[in-house]
């Protein structure tokens, strides 16, 4: 009797070992996949960079202080934390992963780094673990829209085209043969400006892979926003604009030069930088009243939103600014640890 029971007791404890590590063997390379409405960073923070990233309470960004090094905080703006070495830009996220643009050839610190490896687009876990390689190429203007990524990559014949691949690396595909930036994807359809030919704003059908034209004008920067396309229109100077989704109604908001903008994500404030020689500053415009505020004079750059916050630095990289999303101003400089691993 006892026989038996030993005999039963080793099987089911072999049975259990086998499926416990045929669950290991699965789980460590498998992939976690998302609804096809997960975003992984706003369109106006991939246009700056994007260099912060905010998801789940979580705020993921390149830690100027450690020469770009990928880091989390909190939404707060604090507890942060040293995830990886790599200078990390065009930074998306979801409920599993962490993806990036490498730009360790940018470094000025490049001790340890091979010339081979300098470059591409990657995966990582929340823990900073299971660094996974999407491409090698150099690449830019990374987006995230459900199991796919969105990027310009650079091809040493053509320069830089329009590609896609799944977030496992499994099914890379040329869309674009032209430096055209992404936009999002809107009920099968990828919308991008292109760049070579024209500036219209276009898309790309997911299944039959043609493309068409959906607005034409000269645009750059343009931000879908609720019922709202914003952009900087080309033929006028790179004022900023606003549109009806379907190109009707076309206001202009700003009547002056800028070199970039950003939304927060309540749409109270536009935060922007004017062009402008020596009268060069950055302001916001209120959504709700149309007042302008200064912030700074000068020449900044890079205007990222989280939800409570809009980072944005100084041309020549020497500080990083932080201001309350959308309470009066009150901009303090951004000083995030360093953290040696």
């Amino acid at each position: 009797m006892w026989s038996k029971v030993k005999n039963t007791f080793i099987t089911l404890l072999v049975l259990t070992s086998i499926v416990t590590i045929a669950i290991i063997v699965y789980s460590k390379d498998r992939t976690y996949y998302n609804d096809d409405s997960v975003v992984g960073n706003s369109l106006g923070n991939i246009y700056n960079g994007g260099l912060f990233c905010e998801h789940d309470n979580l705020i993921f960004f390149s830690n100027d202080n450690d020469d770009g090094s990928l880091y989390v905080m909190t939404s707060d703006g604090l507890n942060a934390k040293k995830l990886h070495n790599d200078k990390a830009s065009f930074i998306n996220a979801d409920d599993n992963y962490i993806y990036y643009v490498r730009a360790n050839n940018t470094k000025e610190n490049k001790k340890g780094s091979m010339p081979f490896n300098n470059t591409g687009i990657y995966r990582i876990n929340y823990n900073g673990k299971k660094l996974k390689s999407i491409t090698s190429n150099p690449g830019s203007y990374l987006t995230l829209q459900g199991n796919y990524l969105y990027f310009q990559k650079y091809d040493v014949e053509n320069g830089l085209l329009l590609f896609r691949n799944k977030i496992d690396g499994s099914s890379e595909r040329q869309l674009v043969k032209d430096a055209a930036i992404p936009m999002g994807v809107y009920a099968g359809e990828l919308y991008y400006t292109a760049f070579s030919n024209n500036h219209n704003i276009n898309k790309v059908d997911l299944l039959s892979f043609t493309r068409s034209t959906y607005l034409e004008g000269n645009f750059a920067y343009p931000i879908i926003h609720g019922e709202y396309i914003y952009y900087l229109d080309l033929d006028d100077n790179y004022s900023l604009y606003r549109m009806k989704l379907g190109g009707s109604k076309p206001t202009k908001l700003i009547d002056e030069r800028l070199s970039t903008y950003n939304i927060t994500n309540s749409g109270t404030y536009i935060y922007y930088q004017v062009d402008d020689s020596d009268n060069s500053r950055i302001e916001r415009l209120n959504m709700n009243n149309m007042e302008i505020e200064t912030l700074l004079y000068g020449n900044f750059k890079q205007i990222h939103v989280t939800d409570a916050f809009v980072f944005f630095k100084d041309y020549d990289n020497t500080n990083t600014y932080m201001q309350v999303a959308d309470g009066r101003i009150s901009i303090s400089t951004f000083e995030p640890p360093i953290i040696t691993e």
